[in-house]
């Protein structure tokens, strides 16, 4: 075969030569390795004539393809078929030329390099050398695209891989080194920082990762897992990160916890993760478990978590060594918790006796100290070792003994023993410009944590990062069981209030979440640094939020989550604050009340509402459940409880006066609603401020007064008093400000004073008759409601009331003329209350059988007129053929199948009575009843 052109050839040759604008097209055309030389000595190859980016508008650019690299991988596929070594020489030298000449000129082409790539996949293996592939190096450099040839060569590392040689070994551990360069930028939010980025593009690398990192571990060996320790080392040692990767990488396995996937250091984590899998699973000897030692002696916490992880994986091929490692003492701490709990929950019979007694006795072992003291604190202790006993409880008898110790110590099980740092699930609403591992580095200098949070203020849209995800971020920081914000809570006075409204609203999400925490050392703390801040005037002149506002707290925020956060720690609960510490929080709650103005009343607010929402209701809360708390740890001590009481009365008496001085209702609606609580603290103060509580008849503290007392849950006789002797229940009904819901309350109340014998319906001016009197269908609906809802109360006062008011509401009824009157079907509902028929009860049903359904009642209405035929078939039937004045669709047949059944079975009166109901049915042409019956006649 010619090594050179033939006369056609050459004539193609120079008409492109002549016509530039023709090259493309014969590149394309033209595949042979003959060209090549023609090419060079055309100078068509020149380096310089490599393509620059050209930038078409600013910041804006074009990266023109190189037309001839087309020809190049087309003739390089013949240069692999061919094994043509001398032109592979030539075209690796071409390469290596335009790739300097790039690099010395200071610009790069991503689709040349992409060309390139391709060309040297091509070319035989024996001629590449690790010197003419090191201008791969700077193809995955490329400012514009690092995709296309990250792809080429990620495929052709594992085509090599494949061919288990040493040159293609050697050439693929290389190229893998420069595949997974570990960059490094300026952290944007923090000038002492750096953060690691992989070269490669995070998606393609993820993919990588996920096809290939186990095999490359099995097929290159060591030499492959030792790479990559050190590309995760140089992460780690960038990021900064290792001692907080149980809060960025909750598990070393893939799990939910783990919040991202996509940052280097998870994707290198994997890298490492998998490969030292990939070798260990194909290397069974004492070699391997050497190095899986060195792994685990690791000074960098997460690699030793890898080894851990890599040992429970792997257990068939460890050695007794590696396991004694795993299972050291040290090991038993949040740090490692995750992979040391799964390692013994999934292996601990397969331990030797003598490692399964290390284990407890580790665990035992474990204890939590008072920072101060140094004495053991029984319950964290409990809830600690109750977290890893948790791994092997279902395996081991002690194990499970030493736990149930545990839980009746702590009162709690875990929810999540096997995680250090546990999140609960749910949509992320807002990004945050920064993870909570990243804002954990960040506290290691806490001003400087600080100064950034406080400067930050950037508003994200549209799954942007911004100031709504970062406050949600600090929050998560916040709930770290390691309490690392409460330790360092000195920093944090100047916080801005959003970041503080975190402080105390995560640590009442973790109070009322039952999460664990060492309460009795977080209080104090907590109740310190918040006297502290309550005094500042600069926390005062922070603004309020605006409408435009974004949804983050503001001071009354701040106010709102530590009244809560109080209270939570009022209760009774082993988790509450010493009684000591009360003084602190009252004075704080002091401070607040001088400082919180109320908010705004109008007529038709809903009063309830407003106060226990508002800033200032909550601190009235709060104060009111200290005040309880306090007189609740006196037992029975009344002087005691009077002395405590005389602390509080002063500023109980000057809130209740807020009305007529400040305009503030908080107090008035909350202490209403809390009158009971009141009454159990001094009954005398109650008792002579009832007057004073309601106020003016139809002012505003009166409507604020009875919407909160609808919300006690009982009638008191005092109040029922005053009520009535003000004509209250009157204003209360006629009142145009008041929700129906509020009117139907006291309905119930005055219903519930004829049940507790405050009232009579004898006398005249009893409450219910009042109501009687007023005939209004809305009121009495709601009364016979609710007398007709306490039915299976079996109370003999109110069967008697019942069956008082009946004769009268029936009376009523008969007065109206209306075509439809729900009253009387909602009357219907008392049918339930007769159990045996008699003359003056069948009177009363018959007058409302008629209306049953005019409320929707009638199927209710058919199901007892069923009952009553039982032993009263020949009167049921009396009232049904009143109902059938208004004949109903009915949806079941069951009641009218019992009423026919229980008719035709007495015989021939029954009978007569059951073919006359059927025949009301035959003119309403109701075919299903009719077929129903003819059927039972038929039997």
């Amino acid at each position: 075969m010619s090594n050179e052109l033939s006369a056609k050839q050459r004539s193609a040759l120079q008409r492109v030569i002549d016509d530039p604008e023709l090259q493309p097209w014969l590149f394309k055309k033209v595949d042979k390795t003959i060209w090549f030389d023609a090419f060079v000595d055309q100078g068509l190859f020149s380096p310089e004539l490599n393509p620059k980016p050209i930038e078409t508008k600013k910041n804006t650019f074009h990266v023109p393809s190189w037309p001839i690299t087309e020809y190049l991988v087309a003739s390089s596929t013949k240069i692999k078929e061919e094994n043509d070594k001398k032109s592979a020489s030539k075209y690796l030298t071409l390469l290596k030329d335009v790739t300097q000449y790039a690099i010395e000129n200071n610009y790069s082409n991503h689709r040349t390099w992409w060309q390139f790539s391709k060309v040297l996949r091509n070319l035989p293996l024996d001629t590449i050398s690790i010197n003419d592939i090191r201008c791969v190096r700077y193809w995955l450099e490329d400012n514009f695209d690092k995709y296309l040839v990250g792809k080429e060569v990620s495929e052709w590392i594992v085509e090599l891989v494949s061919n288990k040689d040493e040159h293609s070994r050697s050439l693929a551990l290389w190229l893998l080194d420069a595949l997974f360069t570990i960059g490094s930028v300026e952290d944007k939010y923090s000038t002492n920082r750096k953060e690691a980025i992989l070269q490669l593009d995070s998606y393609q690398a993820e993919e990588f990762v996920k096809k290939s990192a186990i095999e490359l571990g099995n097929q290159l060996g060591w030499a492959a897992v030792e790479l990559f320790k050190k590309k995760f080392t140089e992460v780690l040692e960038i990021n900064s990160n290792d001692k907080w990767s149980n809060v960025w990488r909750n598990a070393i396995a893939e799990h939910k916890q783990n919040s991202r996937n996509d940052d280097a250091d998870d994707i290198v984590l994997k890298l490492f993760r998998d490969s030292l899998i990939g070798y260990f699973q194909s290397n069974r000897t004492a070699e391997s478990n050497e190095k899986l030692i060195a792994i685990i002696s690791s000074d960098f916490q997460t690699i030793k978590r890898i080894g851990i992880y890599v040992a429970s994986e792997c257990f068939e091929n460890i050695n007794k060594e590696v396991i004694d490692l795993v299972i050291d003492r040290n090991h038993f701490n949040d740090k490692y918790r995750h992979e040391l709990w799964h390692f013994l929950n999934r292996h601990f019979t397969k331990l030797n006796e003598a490692q399964q007694t290390s284990v407890i006795e580790s665990i035992s072992g474990l204890m939590v100290t008072n920072d101060e003291t140094g004495a053991i604190e029984d319950k964290p202790t409990a809830y600690k070792q109750s977290n890893w006993y948790a791994a092997i409880k279902e395996v081991s008898e002690l194990a499970n003994a030493n736990y149930q110790k545990c839980i009746q110590i702590t009162g709690v099980e875990p929810d999540h023993p096997d995680f250090s740092s546990y999140m609960s699930g749910g949509v992320v609403v807002n990004e945050s410009p920064l993870t909570v591992s990243e804002l954990a580095v960040m506290l290691e200098e806490p001003m400087k944590l600080v100064k950034f949070l406080n400067e930050y203020d950037h508003v994200g849209h549209f799954d942007e990062p911004g100031i709504e995800g970062l406050v949600e971020t600090f929050g998560a920081l916040v709930s770290l069981e390691d309490c690392t914000v409460l330790n360092n809570l000195e920093h944090f006075i100047d916080l801005k209030p959003h970041y503080l409204n975190k402080i105390f609203s995560s640590y009442s999400q973790l109070w009322s979440g039952k999460s664990h925490r060492a309460w009795d050392r977080l209080w104090p703390k907590l109740i310190d640094f918040t006297h502290t801040l309550f005094e500042q005037d600069s926390f005062w002149q922070t603004p309020e939020n605006t409408d435009s506002s974004p949804f983050i707290g503001d001071k009354n925020w701040v106010v709102s989550s530590y009244c809560r956060l109080v209270e939570s720690g009022c209760e009774k609960d082993e988790r509450a604050f010493d009684i000591n510490l009360s003084d602190t929080v009252k004075s704080s709650l002091e401070l607040l009340l001088e400082r919180v103005n109320g908010r705004d009343f109008d007529n038709d607010s809903d009063a309830v509402s407003i106060a226990i929402n508002s800033p200032r209701g909550r601190c009235l809360e709060a104060y009111l459940k200290l005040a309880l708390y306090q007189c609740r740890n006196v037992k029975n001590d009344d002087d005691e409880r009077q002395n405590i009481w005389a602390e509080y009365e002063p500023v109980f008496s000057n809130e209740l006066n807020k009305p007529a001085t400040a305009n503030e209702y908080e107090f008035i609606t909350l202490v209403v609603m809390y009158v009971l609580n009141f009454s159990y603290l001094s009954k005398k103060w109650t008792s002579e401020n009832l007057d004073k509580m309601f106020g003016e008849v139809n002012s505003l503290q009166w409507l604020c007064a009875v919407q909160s007392y609808t919300y006690v849950g009982q009638l008191i006789p005092e109040i029922h008093k005053i009520f009535k002797a003000n004509n209250f229940y009157v204003a209360i009904l006629d009142n145009r400000n008041l929700k129906d819901t509020v009117k139907a309350r006291y309905v119930e109340y005055m219903c519930i004073a004829h049940i507790h014998k405050i009232e009579n319906l004898n006398n005249d001016d009893s409450v219910v008759q009042l109501l009687l009197k007023r005939k209004n269908d809305n009121e009495l609906s709601k009364m016979i409601w609710f007398l007709w809802s306490i039915r299976n109360k079996d109370n003999d006062v109110t069967q008697k009331l019942i069956f008082d008011l009946w004769p009268k509401l029936v009376e009523l009824i008969g007065q109206q003329t209306t075509d439809k009157r729900p009253l009387a079907s909602k009357l219907a509902l008392w049918a339930e209350y007769i159990k045996d028929l008699n003359e003056q009860s069948k009177l009363w049903l018959c007058e409302v059988a008629p209306f049953v359904q005019d409320d929707h009642n009638g199927m209710s209405f058919m199901k007892q007129l069923a009952r009553m035929s039982d032993t009263a078939p020949i009167d049921t039937a009396d009232i049904l053929k009143a109902t059938l004045v208004n004949p109903f669709y009915m949806y079941d047949l069951k009641p009218l199948e019992q009423i026919f059944k229980n008719l035709i079975a007495i015989g021939k009166e029954g009978k007569d009575a059951a073919s006359e109901i059927a025949g009301v049915y035959i003119k309403n042409r109701d075919e299903a009843v009719v077929m129903l019956y003819q059927g039972l006649d038929k039997d």
